[in-house]
């Protein structure tokens, strides 16, 4: 099982896009509803292209040390929070029920130090086998866990609430379930396997 971290085991997209708007106090409303529908809809891409794309939008040269600046900014303004938003209902019960021929895999925009440091203070990165944050792409992770493990396609899902995780799951052939969010369009127009929670899941 292939898990997407924000929406999915943690329901802190609100954190996240609270962020990003926090980030340019001075843009232009219209700007802000840009950012904040671009985020939504591709929940799964990490800041590290968000960040000099919003830069651009709102009009600041988007250099290495401006890039660098807002990553900080960013990672100081989300981490606590993220640790400390809700469960999503069901997914620690499912997380701890976990068998012993099962592998799970996060696949994740978050920067890969800072997804290990939210998941060892939730006290849940024992239960995974691979960690995969940003700079990794997520068909690469899934592709590098399948042939590492000799996993066949038809055995593995993976687990996220937006486009960008069900491109992933497509590019590389595995199956997908959408976890449905309210904020998300493509919870609307996503037309296969979706829950809401985890509740009853097993």
């Amino acid at each position: 099982m292939f898990w997407d971290f924000d929406g999915v085991i943690k329901d802190s997209v609100d954190v996240k896009t609270d962020a990003y708007l926090a980030l340019f106090p001075k843009a232009p409303k219209n700007i802000l509803e840009k950012i904040k529908s671009h985020h939504l809809e591709y929940g799964g891409i990490s800041r590290l292209e968000k960040i000099p794309l919003y830069l651009d939008w709102v009009g600041i040269h988007p250099t290495e040390q401006v890039i660098s600046q807002y990553l900080d900014q960013f990672a100081n303004l989300v981490v606590q929070k993220v640790i400390s938003s809700p469960w999503v209902p069901g997914v620690e019960q499912l997380l701890n029920q976990k068998r012993n021929h099962q592998k799970f895999v996060i696949v994740t925009g978050t920067p890969q130090k800072e997804i290990e440091e939210i998941l060892l203070q939730l006290k849940i990165v024992s239960l995974f086998d691979h960690i995969f944050g940003a700079p990794t792409k997520k068909p690469n992770a899934i592709q590098w866990t399948l042939q590492n493990h000799d996993i066949i396609k038809e055995d593995s899902i993976l687990i996220g609430d937006s486009k960008t995780d069900w491109l992933a799951a497509n590019e590389t052939g595995i199956q997908f379930i959408l976890r449905e969010t309210d904020n998300s369009d493509f919870s609307v127009q996503y037309s296969g396997n979706k829950l809401k929670d985890f509740i009853g899941f097993i």
